[in-house]
């Protein structure tokens, strides 16, 4: 007996370091409340780990003459966590708190055994994930879009099939309306090829002026443009005779005008300048035609056909 109750003693010593039974008794069931606490550890101990997190409580009363034996969290949710029980009676005093103890801890850990395996509980959810961390950039303020204006500088070159080149370069205004519409005012000066003639040699200059307007576009980042113009152009050119020997010089100034239409292709180099390329083709309403002794030398009529490049800088 003395052996015996030395290795319970053991025993319930390394039980009750990861007690996880609590136990609630009345004083009236006359139990030895450490020996029913040890003996309920060994008799759960392979779920002992399962519920370390989450013990289980267990509270003994007295009623009429029996014990009622109370197991949480099951009997808060219906009968079965509850049972009555009744505590054999013995004459001998110590055999009788040693049998009601024993008696008393199998009850319970019977009951606890039954409810782990009918009435399992649910496993506990595991911790919410930590929230991403929030980075904070600085936004930096938007960029204002270009301004409504344009200032151009363009080379240009002309063709007349009738026999005309000329080249030189232009300056231009240009300005938004609205979304989708562009006009435009370009003046420029041009230099002609030269004639030599029977008597001398016949040189042109001209200053142009134009009027233009048509639709504009835009990418969505505003990296590339484009624009169709239908353009009104006029010219003054100045023609000059340099006659051979002591004819000195002539010279007279004709006007030309041309209706076109340009299609214009933008390419972004930084937020405010852009490359601009652009064809023209179009026809004179009024042309010019040059004749000496006779002989026709030089023409402005027939299809002209016209090339520009240069920059654009928005304002």
């Amino acid at each position: 007996m003395i052996a015996g109750a030395l290795a319970l003693s053991l025993l319930a010593t390394g039980a009750a370091a990861g007690r996880s039974t609590l136990l609630d008794l009345d004083a009236c069931l006359q139990v030895d409340a450490p020996t029913v606490q040890n003996l309920v550890e060994l008799e759960l101990g392979d779920a002992r780990a399962r519920r370390v997190n989450s013990p289980i409580s267990v509270v003994v009363r007295c009623i009429d003459g029996a014990q009622e034996i109370r197991v949480e969290p099951w009997s808060s949710r219906g009968d079965d966590g509850i049972r009555t029980i009744q505590l054999p009676d013995a004459e001998d005093a110590a055999a009788t708190l040693e049998a009601r103890s024993r008696e008393l801890a199998l009850a319970i850990a019977e009951l606890v055994r039954r409810l782990e395996i009918t009435r399992p509980l649910p496993s506990e959810p595991p911790p919410p994930a930590a929230p991403p961390p929030v980075v904070v950039a600085p936004i930096s303020p938007p960029e204002a879009p270009p301004g409504r204006w344009g200032i151009g500088a363009l080379s240009s070159f002309e063709y007349f099939t009738g026999g005309q080149w000329l080249a030189g370069g232009d300056l231009s205004l240009a300005v938004s309306l609205g979304h989708w519409t562009l006009g435009e005012v370009r003046v420029g000066g041009r230099l002609a090829s030269g004639e030599t003639l029977p008597s001398g040699r016949l040189t042109a200059r001209a200053g142009t002026a134009a009027l233009g307007a048509g639709l504009n576009l835009w990418s969505k980042r505003r990296a590339v443009g484009f624009a169709l113009l239908l353009r009104a152009q006029g010219y003054g050119v100045q023609y000059r005779a340099e006659l051979a020997g002591d004819g000195g010089s002539r010279s007279a100034v004709l006007g030309a005008f041309v209706i076109a239409v340009e299609p214009r292709l933008l390419v972004a180099v930084t937020r405010r300048i852009s490359m601009a390329a652009s064809a023209a083709a179009g026809l004179p309403v009024h042309g010019i035609l040059v004749r000496t002794q006779g002989v026709e030398t030089d023409s402005m009529s027939g299809l002209v056909l016209a090339g520009h490049v240069g920059l654009v800088v928005a304002l």
